[in-house]
């Protein structure tokens, strides 16, 4: 199949400011061992689309790289994608600017509770759901999700008990899930909120992988469900992950609720964020403007990627299990058949396979023996990351 773009080149980021490839001493990797391949962090290897890498010329350009605000078009790039892509019908007003999805989450807990309130979360989950709540002292609540066969899905039991235990003021959820991979489906997430509701309990729903739906799954955004759920919920998105643009650090926040609206605002302007980025104004645009081939075939081939490792993981390396992910670049790897303990595992991994992926107790106790896989790159790097691992494996 013909492609107008090469998904298969190689970018060289060794040698870059990338952190995937020159921050690795923070997961344990020694510092400047550039024979490291680095399959962490979950952005991806390839080039943008030329459309976002020439809108972002277009400040320099202009020779002035002064303060900048949303154009009209900011709102209705991101209305129209939305529309398209989830048929959910956004209004401008409801939309907020905000320098990065976790930012974005840590302000709603800020402003809506109080030291010492609880926020819940699913684990295992993406690691700053915690910081956000523990460097700001408040206190974690965790629900573990019930992992089964093929896929893991709530203890909702365990989720309403804990809310009701321990008075939980907001809820965390990760849509589409990151770590495991799940697209919740429209009976859970209408479950998940009415419990919610039902407590009293702020909803944030963490929708940056939303667009990267794998073939046969929907994401439904939780507040698009009911206006009660709207009214309830801090939906958060950005195109970071979508384009692979993560550097331009521009996300939005999407609240119908006036007054939650409100104190969302008066908390960004209270840490003096009431300016964006010249390059994030013109990248966000391009990218929901432009960039929709460009992300079809980058899903192509990032399925094509998933469908590749999958089947050498099953053949070459049976002691290693792994569920289909419906959605996403990552593969969330189970290591719990080598007997080894996690970070020992780790380090071997680093140190014997030259191959660093996430450390999955990050994510949460439940996470012991797992790692997560970043797969978006192009086939030659990993075919390259797989034999590292099963010849690390292998040895064992």
């Amino acid at each position: 199949m013909s492609r107008c773009y090469n998904f298969d080149e190689y970018v060289d980021r060794k040698h870059s400011h990338a952190e995937k490839w020159n921050n690795m001493v923070s997961a344990g990797a020694p510092k400047n061992d550039h024979s490291i391949l680095s399959m962490s962090i979950a952005d991806m290897e390839f080039k943008c689309c030329d459309e976002i890498l020439n809108a972002l010329k277009e400040p320099i350009e202009n020779g002035v790289i002064g303060y900048d605000c949303p154009c009209q078009k900011f709102f209705s790039s991101f209305v129209n994608w939305q529309k398209e892509k989830n048929n959910w019908d956004i209004k401008k007003e409801w939309i907020v600017p905000v320098p990065g999805v976790v930012p974005g989450i840590a302000n709603t807990i800020l402003h809506n509770t109080k030291e010492g309130d609880a926020v819940i979360v699913n684990t295992p989950v993406y690691p700053p759901f915690f910081n956000v709540i523990n460097l700001n002292n408040r206190k974690l609540v965790e629900n573990e999700l019930i992992e089964l066969d093929d896929k893991y899905v709530f203890d909702f039991e365990d989720f309403e008990r804990k809310i009701i235990e321990n008075d939980v003021k907001v809820s965390i959820l990760c849509s589409p899930h990151n770590p495991v991979g799940r697209v919740w489906t429209k009976e859970e997430l209408t479950k998940y909120g009415n419990i919610c509701i039902k407590h009293n309990v702020l909803m944030i729903s963490d929708e940056i992988h939303g667009d990267l739906i794998l073939k046969g799954y929907k994401h439904i955004p939780l507040a698009s469900i009911s206006d009660e759920f709207a009214k309830n919920t801090v939906t958060l998105s950005a195109p970071s992950k979508t384009f692979n643009i993560a550097g331009l650090a521009q996300s939005v926040a999407i609240i119908s609720n006036d007054e939650l609206k409100d104190r969302f605002l008066n908390g960004l302007v209270g840490y003096g964020i009431f300016h964006m980025a010249s390059f994030a104004a013109v990248g966000f645009v391009a990218a929901y403007t432009y960039g929709k081939e460009w992300f079809k075939e980058c899903m192509e081939y990032i399925e094509s990627n998933i469908d590749f490792a999958l089947e050498f993981i099953n053949k070459e390396l049976p002691k290693v299990k792994v569920k289909r992910p419906e959605a996403s670049f990552l593969l969330w790897l189970d290591l719990r058949d080598y007997g080894m303990p996690h970070e020992d595992l780790h380090q071997y991994l680093i140190n014997e396979g030259k191959l660093l992926l996430n450390s999955g107790i990050t994510y949460g106790e439940n996470a012991n023996l797992f790692f997560r896989m970043n797969i978006a790159c192009n086939r030659e790097m990993l075919i390259d990351a797989l034999n590292r691992l099963k010849t690390a494996l292998n040895k064992l």
